[in-house]
């Protein structure tokens, strides 16, 4: 599953950022208002140069006593930064996130240009969509392989009923009819787990 899947799934959908001049009080205010705990910080350019998470304000506002209208992102923002790009595999980001332990991954494309911007959270929603996904996937295929050995079964008996075929070759066509059952199973379960592959 790619990163950018994850558009779709974001509690918040609209890309946000905020200039290095920008004070910290108004961005305390929008973390506050769509709780959320860090914001990207650009240059003119919209290129990822920092993150101003709730870590930053406590550790280097309040313990410091600093004006939250007179500090602006540059003097607190953290530019030690991990990114990501669109293409990246979801599992292996996550796995990236849970070793620096960081809560928050920005995404920039082959530029450094911030495309978007990840919270845990919107990763959590989208491996749970994605198990869901694949659960109703094995469910269908069961599904749909009960209708089809029923249906072959049961035309086996119509035939040996309505004398379709001599009765004494009964064993050879159930075993014919139950290896076309196998290996449709086998090549459908196979075809369906690829395609979750994709994700």
């Amino acid at each position: 599953m790619k990163l950018k899947l994850l558009r779709g799934l974001k509690d918040i959908k609209e890309n946000f950022s905020y200039h290095t001049d920008t004070p910290v009080s108004e961005i305390a205010l929008e973390i506050k208002n769509k709780k959320i705990g860090a914001v990207p910080i650009v240059d003119n350019a919209n290129k990822l140069i920092g993150i101003v998470s709730e870590r930053d304000i406590v550790t280097k506002m309040v313990v410091e006593a600093r004006d939250a209208d007179l500090t602006t992102a540059k003097d607190i923002m953290t530019t030690d930064i991990i990114s990501a790009h669109l293409e990246d595999d979801l599992e292996k980001t996550i796995g990236v996130m849970k070793n620096k332990n960081i809560r928050h991954m920005p995404v920039t494309d082959e530029n450094g240009t911030l495309t978007d911007f990840f919270s845990i959270r919107d990763f959590l929603n989208a491996e749970m969509n994605y198990n869901s996904q694949i659960s109703q996937k094995h469910k269908n295929v069961v599904r749909y392989q009960i209708i089809a050995s029923g249906l072959l079964i049961l035309a086996v008996f119509a035939g040996l009923f309505l004398d379709f075929f001599d009765k004494k070759y009964i064993v050879m066509i159930l075993s014919v009819v139950f290896l076309i059952i196998g290996i449709t199973s086998v090549l459908t379960i196979r075809t369906t787990r690829d395609k979750s592959d994709d994700y």
